[in-house]
């Protein structure tokens, strides 16, 4: 199975010994032949430390236990072009859209260039460790901040549109959207009835989907109060549909429930809110 776990859970691990130590984990993986997974926001967050100076974290001890565990890292930042790029594919040719081959590296810096293909990829060996380090000293660890304050101002302008857009017809933004930003040349005349094909099954383009509606059930939620952490949540949720298992804190884990259950997916059987909760089960 494909385990991705939330930073706060792998930490857990690897400094806490909770519910497991790093060794206790890594038999437990390799006893089940499976993976952890990895993204590119859940390596910057265990590596945040580096960015504070009082910080008493040592960062390049937790990524050399890291790397120790059976492991791959998910190529994240591709999901959305190749949902996307499948489905005009597929509406044009007038066939069923079929599951994305969303790529699965050994190296972490083979997702951190957006096509896969980094200028340290003729080395032999780049340990995880290393390559962060690189990333530090180029000043390029970290910058999530600032699509975190960017993702709480869009949250808060949508939640004052008055009236509220109906979801389907909204979603013809989206795809625009993510075809703009994906360098997608999809002419504009065949945007919205490309959404509305997409929308009308919730397994086409499945990671972008799940995200629009978690999006839009948080804006329907007014006692929600966003936080910065929420761009890393959202990025892990749209991994959930290519991996097996996925541990989400108590809020984010309520609300791909209610995804699941108005688009009638089997998220919610594939997310549990701690590592002992689903190791327990298996």
């Amino acid at each position: 199975m494909r385990i991705y776990l939330d930073s706060k859970d792998i930490i857990e691990i690897l400094e806490k010994s909770k519910p497991c130590s790093a060794i206790g984990f890594k038999e437990f993986l390799q006893s089940g032949n499976h993976e952890l997974i990895l993204s590119f926001v859940t390596v910057m967050e265990i590596s945040e430390p580096l960015l504070h100076k009082k910080a008493s974290t040592n960062v390049m001890r937790l990524l050399n236990q890291l790397e120790d565990l059976p492991h791959l890292f998910i190529h994240s930042s591709r999901i959305t072009l190749l949902e996307l790029q499948q489905a005009y594919n597929s509406f044009c040719s007038d066939i069923e859209y079929k599951d994305v081959d969303i790529p699965f590296e050994k190296r972490f810096d083979t997702v951190v260039d957006l096509n896969g293909q980094p200028s340290t990829s003729p080395y032999l060996n780049y340990p995880l460790a290393e390559t962060v380090w690189d990333l530090y000293n180029f000043n390029a660890l970290g910058g999530l901040d600032n699509y975190a304050s960017k993702l709480i101002s869009s949250f808060e302008a949508d939640r004052a549109i008055k009236p509220r857009p109906k979801l389907k017809e909204n979603f013809q933004k989206t795809v625009g959207l993510n075809s703009r930003q994906n360098q997608l040349e999809i002419p504009m005349q065949d945007i919205k009835p490309l959404a509305n094909w997409i929308y009308s099954n919730p397994n086409r383009c499945p990671s972008d989907r799940l995200g629009y509606e978690l999006w839009h059930k948080m804006i329907r939620n007014l006692e929600d109060i966003p936080t910065p952490s929420d761009l890393e949540d959202f990025h892990n949720i749209g991994c959930l549909p290519y991996v097996d298992i996925m541990t989400l804190d108590r809020r984010m884990h309520g609300y791909v429930c209610q995804v699941s259950n108005s688009l009638n997916v089997n998220y919610d059987q594939k997310i549990f809110r701690n590592t002992n909760e689903f190791m327990k089960q298996m």
